[in-house]
């Protein structure tokens, strides 16, 4: 019971880190009016695809996901993991990039980049070193502390809310779906790590469920938070609209009487256990697949990882790169469920599996 509550933290706490900055920009593009409509169509998406994944994965008992491609042949593992393991390394890469990006503009304006970015690969990788074990346990240390800071926000920032910056509304039919925008969303859903801690822990859908209507709950007051105290044609034109929203909040009374402080600090929990659930997934990979040890893969490819985020010159390219990253993550969140259910589904040793649980 304990485990579980560790993976729905850290669930919880993967989704905060992709949502918080870029995100809203994301769905500020795709609608003027009804933004809560985008946000439910791309997490409904979400749990249909998680419930598809759980459903493949209870087919193969105390087996996860790379154990059953190793099972369709080993060639199915190189085809389809070997691509996922790269584009995790680019988005550990480029997530750790962007958010340093912010945390230099709220408090270390003086700071060079690489030093920032060196020390958040650093403790990432260690964590990703120490293995699961290390990393759920984390993850309850970062959300007990993260969680007040969100709630913190949410609540500080109401002083500012307008109502009449926001049109709730309906738009029928839902063009967006057919955006490529739309797409790339999905990529911020990040689930499929569920697949690789199947074989230790046994997870039903409905425990996942409450978790997913949190990240549901947060998702909807990331985009909104913006939108009532700045309203749609202003939220455009911002680079970071969450940020800006916290800057626009005065707390005085505090002893911080900056609000974007807090959200800076909620920040580096965040990208650094999602950034070791990311190369500890690519260490499990490429030592099951390649047969070589997990903590010399994670070590070359944070490195590798480091290098990249190093060398992405601007802002501009760095946004652009992360949501093509995004758009990939977001085809294997697709075709992984898919391809794990049906094989469970036809081969006769996942329907053996799942007649005896």
């Amino acid at each position: 019971m304990t485990q579980r509550i560790q993976i729905a933290a850290v669930f919880i706490i993967i989704h905060l880190s992709f949502g918080y900055v870029v995100y809203p920009n994301l769905i500020y593009m795709l609608t003027e009016t009804a933004h809560w409509e985008v946000i439910i169509c791309q997490c409904l998406l979400q749990l249909i695809l998680i419930w598809v994944y759980m459903k493949g994965l209870n087919y193969f008992p105390a087996q996860n996901v790379i154990d059953i491609y190793l099972k369709m042949g080993r060639w199915a593992a190189i085809i389809f993991l070997t691509p996922f393991a790269i584009n995790l390394i680019v988005l550990a890469s480029l997530n750790n990039r962007i958010h340093t990006e912010v945390i230099i503009s709220i408090f270390l304006p003086r700071t060079p980049y690489w030093a920032i970015l060196v020390l958040l690969f650093f403790i990432s990788v260690y964590t990703a070193l120490k293995g699961l074990g290390t990393i759920l346990r984390s993850a309850i240390f970062i959300f007990l502390f993260v969680i007040p800071l969100v709630v913190l926000n949410i609540f500080s920032s109401s002083v500012n809310f307008n109502i009449h910056n926001v049109t709730p509304g309906l738009n029928l039919p839902p063009k967006f779906l057919l955006e490529m925008k739309f797409f790339y969303l999905l990529g911020f859903s990040s689930f499929l790590f569920l697949g690789f801690i199947a074989s230790k822990t046994k997870l039903l859908f409905r425990q996942l469920f409450a978790a997913w209507v949190i990240v549901t709950l947060l998702s909807l007051s990331i985009v909104y938070i913006p939108l009532f105290i700045f309203g749609q044609d202003t939220v455009v034109t911002l680079k970071n609209p969450f940020l800006e929203s916290m800057d626009s909040i005065d707390i005085s009374w505090f002893s911080f009487n900056r609000q974007a402080i807090f959200f800076g600090v909620l920040l580096v929990g965040l990208v650094i256990l999602t950034n070791s659930v990311l190369f500890w997934m690519i260490g499990t990979i490429m030592q099951k697949v390649y047969k070589w040890n997990a903590s010399y893969w994670i070590s070359a490819f944070s490195f590798i990882a480091l290098i990249i985020a190093l060398v992405v010159p601007n802002k501009n390219l760095l946004e652009k790169y992360f949501l093509w990253s995004s758009g990939a993550q977001a085809f294997f969140m697709i075709i992984i469920p898919i391809t794990i259910f049906i094989y469970g589904f036809w081969s006769n040793g996942g329907v053996r599996g799942h007649g005896k649980k």
